[in-house]
């Protein structure tokens, strides 16, 4: 039987199913009607697929302002795989400098070290960024190669990365600057010609919100010159062939062309937003942040380094985040993320990413105050919002 209660929490239940996780992230309507309307109609050694490739180049240097300097390349693996493939195509008497302010962070650091590199590590608290005076300092003692990562995906921490490569570029002239934008590169205005980083890398699966595995790495030609003093590349990892194949619109091994007509669609549709984009995804970000400072809740990144793509909020004693994340599926059909490792019980990450409108954000959190407001510590999950039957809606 339909309550008053039940009513009240079906007003901001969101139609269809929300996918509001830092990744994999809700489908954006490009993306969905690519997927929808795909034909395989050619293989990948075509003409057909070398135009579509080249089409993709085209629209990634256009939307990250790529100079002929740089090549945007694009592969058919994870994301993950490039922090291994800066590792395999740096000399391996390379001294490497990282960074430890999150878990994605430290592991691309831990993947240096597994192929047994020498790398320092900068490590800062969870929720911390990294000041300059550190990074200079870090700059000064000599290194080969630095390992950035622009947003970490588990803390909600973005890094000033435009004024980190312009000291590296000041201070270590020499030095290969290598940066993950996993879970930030299209939700802010990146000109690659001004920041110029030797590699800047993604994986297609957030704000690209393509389900089909794939990612990019935007290369300088000093990164590329670094690869071909190596030895043992390898080849799936091996960017000189990579970069060769590229040249003639072709890749070494396969890659999906349902995953380029998705990176096509997908970048048109940002293209054609402009910089409201940008814009969209601060708002979304900072509604989230206004939500949890209403309801009294701290949030894990420090203000001065505020993502905006990725809000990490830590939850009171007597609301277990797991819990409180479940019953939001349930009654307002959007899916949330609770914290990364440690903080998986005390902590939930909103995602703020895709094409995730301010209406639907409001729509979303007031839900969550409803919930927030209801909520008690004792009774069992079934009990907490008697009268609620959203399956019955």
């Amino acid at each position: 039987m339909k309550t008053a209660r039940h009513d009240e929490f079906m007003q901001y239940r969101l139609p269809d199913t929300a996918l509001w996780t830092p990744g994999p992230h809700a489908l954006t309507p490009a993306v969905e009607r690519t997927i929808r309307a795909y034909r395989a109609t050619y293989s990948h050694r075509s003409n057909d697929f070398k135009s579509l490739y080249s089409q993709t180049v085209a629209l990634l240097r256009e939307a990250f302002h790529v100079p002929a300097a740089f090549t945007p390349l694009i592969f058919g693996h994870t994301g993950s795989y490039g922090w291994e493939m800066v590792a395999v195509n740096t000399p391996p008497a390379f001294r490497a400098l990282g960074l430890e302010m999150g878990a994605f962070s430290a592991r691309w650091a831990e993947v240096f070290a597994r192929h047994e590199r020498a790398v320092d590590v900068l490590r800062v608290p969870w929720g911390h960024g990294i000041e300059s005076h550190s990074w200079h300092t870090a700059l000064r003692r000599g290194y080969d190669v630095a390992l950035l990562t622009h947003n970490e995906t588990a803390t909600g921490v973005m890094l000033p990365v435009d004024a980190l490569c312009r000291d590296a570029r000041r201070l270590a002239p020499d030095m290969l600057v290598a940066v993950d934008g996993v879970s930030i590169a299209g939700a802010v205005d990146l000109d690659m010609g001004s920041m110029r980083p030797d590699y800047y890398l993604w994986s297609l699966q957030k704000d690209f919100a393509i389900p089909a595995v794939g990612s990019v790495m935007i290369v300088s030609n000093r990164a590329l010159e670094t690869a071909e003093s190596v030895a043992k590349r390898g080849y799936v990892l091996d960017l000189v062939e990579w970069h060769a194949r590229g040249a003639g619109a072709q890749t070494p091994v396969t890659v999906s062309d349902l995953m380029l007509r998705c990176l096509v669609a997908r970048l048109e549709e940002m293209l054609d937003e402009g910089d409201a984009r940008f814009a969209r995804h601060r708002n979304l970000a900072r509604m989230q942040r206004d939500w949890a400072e209403k309801h009294g809740l701290d949030l894990l990144a420090q203000p001065a380094f505020y993502s905006p793509t990725v809000t990490t909020i830590m939850m009171p004693d007597s609301i277990p985040a797991t819990e409180f994340i479940h019953e939001a599926k349930n009654l307002l059909n959007v899916q949330i993320a609770p914290g990364y490792g440690p903080m998986q019980d005390t902590a939930i990450r909103i995602a703020a990413m895709g094409s995730t409108s301010e209406s639907e954000m409001e729509r979303f959190l007031a839900g969550l105050s409803l919930i927030f407001r209801n909520w008690t510590a004792n009774p069992p999950v079934t009990g907490r919002f008697a009268g609620v039957s959203p399956a019955k809606t």
